[in-house]
């Protein structure tokens, strides 16, 4: 197989016949066919609903969302602090 230059076969009409032919075949309806599924697929196994996690992330839930009101209430006070210092 020789080596062919792009643009070379944009332009000769004969060298552009022959890279088309080389180009693979490709089914323009193939993406509408599904492979066949394997005989024998395993089946995933979920994971049951586990109350200790669910508390768990309650609680970090509620705490995370306490330490945030905190430094939002902290950052606000501040600010309100400065501004009746400057004003």
């Amino acid at each position: 197989m020789t080596t062919m230059s792009p643009e070379l076969a944009l332009v000769d009409p004969e060298l552009r016949a022959d890279a088309v032919a080389r180009l693979p075949r490709i089914y323009v309806n193939s993406f509408l066919e599904f492979p066949p599924l394997p005989a024998a697929v395993p089946t995933a196994r979920r994971p049951g609903f586990s109350l200790g996690a669910a508390l768990a992330y309650l609680v970090f839930s509620i705490v995370r969302t306490a330490a945030f009101d905190a430094v939002v209430f902290a950052a606000v006070a501040l600010l309100v602090f400065l501004a009746s210092l400057v004003g």
